[in-house]
């Protein structure tokens, strides 16, 4: 690979990390911004139009893990990160139909635009969920990265798979702050090549 190619890989992956830890950020400071815009706008409303881009910005860094290390990632990773990427676009196209273009007021019974929005939440927790246990269990992260990484996709999935008010809220926080540990993990090099991986490319009895 050419130099300038070597430098546009170390942009991009270094870009999507930095939108993993930004948009986790912004994900884990949801509940303070629909307070802020409560207490200022006297709606949530305003803060909800501004939230796509923290889904957005996820899927840039999920992106980035989806195409940053292809060997030794076992397939239960990859539905994990390829679901959660879709969970991400699904909830940002929902909120943009809700607050943006008022779909639901449209087609008040059947909801598409909430729908979508709740499908997409579900997804994401869940294929970060699998994605952390799947990643952890094959040595692609370690124990200090992993772990932290899925309580908090179980404190996501919680928090969306029913309203807990603001305990709620803040498994919410937790999800987003997961996603700047994962950030941060991948941006020290805690992603590596699994054991499976070394087993292939060692040969028996090679040392």
């Amino acid at each position: 690979m050419s130099k300038a190619g070597q430098k546009i890989g170390w942009l991009l992956r270094w870009a999507s990390l930095a939108c993993l830890v930004g948009g986790g950020a912004l994900w884990a400071l949801s509940p303070v911004g629909v307070a802020l815009s409560e207490a200022k706008f006297k709606t949530p409303d305003v803060f909800w139009k501004l939230f796509p881009s923290a889904p957005l910005l996820l899927a840039i860094g999920v992106l980035g893990l989806i195409f940053g290390r292809h060997e030794g990632r076992g397939l239960a990773a990859k539905v994990g990160l390829w679901g959660a990427l879709v969970g991400l676009l699904l909830v940002a196209a929902g909120d943009v139909g809700i607050f943006h273009l008022g779909v639901d007021d449209t087609y008040i019974v059947s909801a598409p635009a909430y729908r979508a929005f709740r499908m997409g939440l579900l997804l994401l927790a869940a294929g970060a969920l699998l994605f952390a246990f799947a990643e952890t269990r094959g040595r692609g992260l370690p124990a200090w990265a992993g772990a932290p990484f899925a309580i908090a996709s179980l404190a996501g999935l919680l928090a969306v798979a029913r309203d807990l008010g603001p305990f709620g809220a803040a498994l919410w926080a937790v999800f987003g702050a997961g996603w700047v540990w994962l950030g941060l993990a991948v941006w020290t090099g805690a992603i590596r090549p699994s054991s499976r991986t070394v087993g292939r490319t060692v040969p028996p009895g090679a040392s």
